[in-house]
């Protein structure tokens, strides 16, 4: 019983009792005009009482008849609109799974008994826009993911969705902007940084691609894998950088972002090279000898030791350390690895005059049906030989270690 209700009897009560106080003696009661009883004062307390109880009884039942009432049909209301929400959701889910098996035509079909019972289905208008993206009807998608976004700004998986079709369309500059409200709305989020910079990729947007990734490292510096191999990608973009920044004539700038992109990831051979390279351009040719040493000791890669080679050779320079670093890297219990530094250490011997000892390494470290050795061998035996013979067998080991290098990283 509501306190209205309780409220209500009470004031009956109340007024009965002052009734019956109000006539002490017997109190004449008329039911008609001939008809009159004659009754106590304490039945008519009693009858007052009975006839307030009666009346807050019957208002109390009025209520809750009305009240009944206006459950009932607000329930009947919410049952339909479940039941039409669950049927509707069926059709939904059914769209989906048609969608991942590839089935597009069944897919469509049912969005759009979806569509024309709910025309502003967020989901089901975003998934109507990448079966139509994978249907090839880009424009259609873009307008339905559209208006998906319309009808819920702050959806992300339609904002992602969106900018996939963007991404599909090659409109790269409508992604990028998607991309960054989807940053600024969740800038503690690393999956739109990540998209975002391989959106500033297609373009080679290398200082965009910089700035996202220097705001990704934080994000993920709690998983080691994952900040290890984003700390590798940031060295490879500043190489690449530095590589534009010296295409356009722009050297120091390029050798301070190969600096840096060795800084990223001491490991990255071809910042090294190149760095190397940049030195030895600008008439800093030791520098370039001391970067490629330092690149080989960091990398391994026997790149580095060719550069040091070609350089040496060239500038008729004093081979020792070169030679000194072939002897330790040479290992006799390892004859297939430790042979092209071995064929790379005897045309160094030879470039300088030193056939016995290119024919001493030779014959130490033989192996069979090994042309280039056998070819060096004989050279070193008569090194009277023509020049442009050697310098064929040379090149010819040189490209060796490109050609084994490029399929190793394939």
């Amino acid at each position: 019983m509501s306190l209205k209700h309780i409220v209500v009897f009470i004031l009956f009560v109340f007024f009965s009792i002052y009734i019956a106080f109000l006539n002490p003696h017997e109190s004449t009661f008329h039911l008609t005009q001939n008809q009159t009883f004659k009754l106590p004062t304490v039945i008519l307390l009693l009858a007052a009482v009975f006839t307030g109880v009666l009346i807050s009884v019957a208002i109390l039942w009025t209520f809750n008849l009305k009240n009944s009432f206006s459950r009932w049909k607000i329930d009947l209301q919410k049952s339909r609109v479940e039941k039409k929400h669950s049927r509707l959701e069926g059709f939904y889910k059914k769209a989906k799974n048609l969608f991942l098996c590839g089935r597009l035509d069944k897919a469509s079909t049912v969005l759009d008994k979806v569509l024309n019972a709910v025309p502003n289905h967020v989901e089901a208008l975003s998934l109507k826009g990448k079966v139509l993206c994978a249907e090839g009807k880009i424009s259609q998608a873009i307008d339905l993911q559209e208006k998906a976004l319309a009808e819920d700004p702050q959806n992300i998986s339609v904002l992602f969705d969106l900018a996939t079709i963007y991404a599909e369309a090659d409109h790269t500059d409508d992604e990028i902007n998607l991309l960054k409200k989807v940053h600024r709305e969740n800038p503690k989020a690393a999956q739109p940084l990540l998209r975002l910079r391989k959106a500033y990729l297609k373009k080679q947007d290398w200082k965009n691609i910089l700035i996202n990734q220097d705001k990704i490292l934080p994000l993920i510096r709690g998983n080691k894998e994952k900040w290890d191999e984003e700390l590798k990608n940031k060295s490879r973009f500043l190489y690449a950088r530095g590589k534009q920044h010296w295409e356009q004539d722009r050297r120091d700038l390029a050798i301070s972002d190969f600096k840096q992109a060795l800084k990223a990831w001491n490991k990255n051979f071809d910042a090294h090279l190149f760095l190397g390279d940049a030195f030895l351009e600008t008439g800093k040719s030791k520098a370039s000898l001391k970067k490629w040493i330092s690149g080989f000791e960091q990398t391994r890669n026997v790149l580095c030791l060719i550069r040091v080679q070609k350089v040496v050779c060239l500038e008729a320079g004093d081979p020792q350390e070169l030679i000194q670093i072939y002897q330790k890297i040479i290992d006799p219990n390892q004859p297939q690895e430790s042979y092209k530094y071995v064929l790379l250490l005897a045309v160094l011997y030879l470039e300088h005059g030193q056939a016995e000892n290119a024919k001493k390494i030779l014959e130490e470290n033989q192996t069979d049906h090994e042309l280039l050795g056998s070819l060096l061998l004989a050279h070193a035996l008569q090194p009277s030989n023509n020049e442009s013979h050697f310098n064929l067998i040379k090149e010819a080991v040189f490209a060796s270690w490109h050609g084994s290098l490029n399929r190793s990283l394939y």
